[in-house]
């Protein structure tokens, strides 16, 4: 795998702040106009949700957020680059609601296009006791 480039890196950064604070306005300066998240879990086999849009995508975080019984915990963070790709793999540990505590390994494949992101592909394996 190659060195990440450092635009790239950074770029990621300022995504995920976007992200989560849920600033569309900002986020959309980080991503294509055809952005798409493929989530890691919905209806749509064999993958999961697609979400399309960073507003959309902020919603799916919010909604993630509302169905938590406890906050998420991301650790073991680690990014590998290939070509126009940056893979993200980490760890991810909370409780929902509705289904109870997780842990699981985690994966973020991002895709990039002109400079920006466009496309966040999302994979969870769950680990059980």
């Amino acid at each position: 795998m190659a060195d990440i480039d450092s635009a790239k890196q950074a770029l990621l950064v300022q995504f995920g702040k976007a992200l989560n604070s849920n600033d569309v306005v900002r986020g959309n300066a980080f991503v294509t106009d055809d952005f798409i998240w493929i989530y890691y879990e919905g209806p749509d086999r064999p993958e999961g949700r697609i979400i399309r849009g960073f507003k959309a995508a902020c919603e799916a975080v919010v909604e993630r957020a509302n169905r938590l019984k406890t906050p998420i915990v991301f650790s073991e963070s680690t990014e590998y680059a290939s070509d126009d790709k940056i893979f993200s793999t980490y760890r991810v540990s909370g409780e929902f609601i509705d289904t109870g505590p997780f842990d699981v390994r985690a994966i973020d494949i991002y895709s990039f296009r002109s400079d920006k992101v466009c496309s966040k592909d999302t994979y969870w394996k769950i680990i059980t006791g």
